[in-house]
């Protein structure tokens, strides 16, 4: 019999341990806390190799020492009559096709475009730069293109193409545009490839950018020096014009752009070059791809069970070089695959989350098993005269746990229990929470936006305990299983919500209800202090604040010693959190979190989604009201509670009556 305990425990082992590692991968995989090592997978996929092309394409650059040559100025656009000669240079040469990633929007000297519309006449393959407008409508979001000058459009024989990047947050531009390609409209690149007789699938795609090296595959020349090569040298050629950056940081000029390279050279280029990438990519169909979804989530299921389940059942040492081995091989084989088939997926999540993962819980059991450590006691509750507690906790935090309890009446509510043990013994803090409690109770049955305080007891040695109405559950029938019982929280409802995030109307509704609460509490005298989403509970539907610890008077802020609260939701350094205006910079983070569907760590990014989503115009009205309550100066926030209530209700109001929601 204790063999078969043995066996059962060490299976069970190996199960949590393939469940834990499989869960990481998912987690970091399925949500944006996976964005770094997902990005990270796509960059050094270039750094141990790259492709090669033999398209014959050269990179005429305006650079700084072609600006000084020409006498031209930055800040104005390129002489016109330069263009035209070059273009001139080029017909004579018998250049196969010509792209100017330079907008000619807007008519300047006569004379010089003139000459400008007649070279390009002469050297008939020319493409147009085109950009994208967004169109500005009370009723819906969306772009258009702008088109170069008309007589300019007539001489290139309408050849134009929107030159659009999209990078993602670290500037760093790793897809095609649009994404997935082909749009509406057709991209520069795109344009090109059409003409040079490409064989494109108008099917939309997504498409990733290959990179073809640091420095490019194709020549790149100074514009200075396109005068002086000799008699034919473009003959043949596809010649692309652009500006370059005035240096190389990755800051500064907007038409610049990182790099997956910038990560180890520091240095960024300009949007010029990612379109020749785009270009080759297309005429060579070279351009990335990713597996299906099913696919990649298989990957990482099966990897976890691998790793978490089989690293667990080896001596340490034999698990620390089988995972270094896993490492090492999955990277190989992820970026060698990459290059012969152009599939990629996320295989540093395995490297650098499930291999981690699995050895740490490979190391947690060795300890374990060394110690010989018992079955681990219930944490138990104290004795509460008139409840019935239901085991185990369904709730735990920094300082204590939660626990589901049934009163005499048979009534069910939430008993909370603070440990003095849970602050390292310090009483100061223990006495805070206390305190926040007590100041609480007498007005939580006061507003329908505050949880009600049933009961606290006296403050002991070792705890004390308070008993609160009970929170919606997410589970139907639990009062059968009460074990089964789960919170209904705000973080819940984002989670199991389409993209994490709500709809506006939602966000509203929970917004005026908390401003409201909010309000009421700073009137009497208390701040919250940690507005989040797991602090938000749903009773009968209505939102409440809980978590009632940190709840303090209100000081002014010269007195605020304390720095309490949750990061991303706490005000930007050097303004203390724990004032009226710190609680109203909070909502609005909860609110930014709610209908963008971000982490507050995020904020004030927007999703791209967003700006596409039907209905996208009910959110703008409503980032509006988030930046100016998360506005970095104080004083340019609401001054209360009630006037972010009344911005909310009047939004509110308003898209009721155009009926969106």
């Amino acid at each position: 019999m204790k063999g078969n305990s043995t066996r059962k425990n060490e299976l069970l082992l190996s199960a949590s341990g393939a469940a834990l590692a499989a869960l990481c991968g998912l987690l970091l995989y399925l949500t944006s806390a996976g964005d770094a090592l997902t990005n990270a997978s796509y960059d050094y996929l270039f750094r141990f190799g790259s492709h090669s092309v033999t398209n014959p394409v050269v990179l005429i650059l305006m650079d700084n020492a072609s600006f000084d040559e020409f006498h031209q100025n930055r800040d104005k656009p390129w002489d016109r009559n330069l263009h035209a000669q070059l273009l001139n240079k080029l017909a004579d040469d018998g250049c196969a096709m010509v792209a100017f990633d330079s907008f000619f929007r807007n008519a300047r000297d006569e004379a010089g475009d003139e000459k400008l519309a007649a070279a390009m006449k002469r050297q008939r393959n020319v493409v147009l730069m085109a950009e994208q407008a967004q169109i500005a409508d009370p009723d819906f979001t969306g772009a258009e293109p702008l088109l170069p000058l008309q007589k300019f459009l007539v001489a290139a024989t309408t050849n134009w193409g929107v030159a659009w990047l999209n990078p993602d947050f670290d500037m760093i531009a790793r897809k095609h545009w649009p994404f997935p390609s082909p749009g509406p409209y057709p991209s520069l690149p795109w344009k090109i490839a059409q003409l040079c007789g490409a064989k494109l699938d108008n099917t939309p795609k997504e498409r990733w950018l290959r990179y073809y090296g640091e420095d490019g595959n194709w020549t790149q020349m100074s514009y200075r020096f396109a005068f002086t090569q000799p008699k034919n040298y473009f003959r043949g050629k596809i010649v692309f014009i652009g500006t370059e950056p005035k240096t190389s940081l990755p800051n500064g000029d907007s038409d610049k752009f990182s790099t997956p390279y910038t990560r180890w050279t520091g240095a960024a280029v300009g949007g010029t070059e990612i379109l020749v990438t785009s270009f080759l990519n297309l005429m060579n169909g070279d351009w990335l791809r990713r597996p299906p979804e099913w696919v990649e989530i298989c990957i990482f299921l099966m990897s976890g069970v691998l790793l978490g389940g089989g690293l667990c059942r080896m001596k340490f040492w034999i698990a620390a070089v089988g995972s270094t081995g896993a490492g090492i091989f999955i990277s190989a084989a992820a970026i060698s695959g990459s290059y012969f088939t152009n599939f990629w997926f996320p295989w540093l999540i395995v490297v650098a989350a499930q291999i981690p993962c699995g050895l740490a819980w490979a190391a947690a059991v060795k300890i374990r098993r060394a110690q010989k450590v018992p079955a681990e006691e219930i944490e138990k509750a104290p004795e509460i005269p008139g409840y019935k507690l239901i085991h185990p906790p369904f709730g735990k935090g920094a300082y204590g746990k939660v626990w589901l309890a049934k009163n005499s009446t048979g009534q069910w509510r939430a008993v909370k229990v603070i440990y003095l043990k849970n602050f390292d013994n310090d009483a100061a803090p223990y006495d805070r929470e206390f305190n926040g409690v007590n100041r609480y109770k007498p007005i939580s049955d006061q507003h329908p936006g505050l949880l009600r305080v049933d009961f606290v007891s006296e403050k002991r040695d070792d705890c004390f305990f308070y008993v609160m109405e009970l929170g919606d559950s997410l589970e139907a029938g639990w009062q059968q299983e009460p074990q089964k019982y789960t919170p209904h929280d705000l973080a819940g409802e984002r989670a199991r919500s389409p993209n994490r995030r709500l709809s506006v109307a939602e966000c509203l509704r929970v917004g005026i209800a908390l401003a409201d609460a909010l309000e009421f509490l700073h009137r009497r005298g208390l701040t919250h202090r940690d507005i989040k989403p797991q602090n938000i509970i749903f009773v009968n539907g209505q939102p409440k604040m809980a978590d009632l610890g940190l709840i303090a008077e209100i000081r002014p802020i010269e007195q605020v010693k304390t720095y309490v609260g949750t990061p991303g939701y706490m005000p930007p350094p050097p303004e203390p959190p724990g004032t009226p205006q710190a609680d109203i910079y909070a909502l609005g983070v909860l609110l930014y979190v709610m209908s963008t569907g971000r982490g507050a760590a995020f904020f004030p990014e927007i999703a791209t989604t967003l700006v596409d989503a039907e209905r996208s115009s009910d959110f703008l009205p409503l980032n509006t009201i988030i930046l100016k309550a998360c506005h970095p100066e104080p004083a340019q926030r609401y001054a209360s509670a009630g006037e972010m209530k009344a911005a909310l209700q009047g939004l509110a109001e308003k898209l009721n009556g155009t009926a969106r929601i």
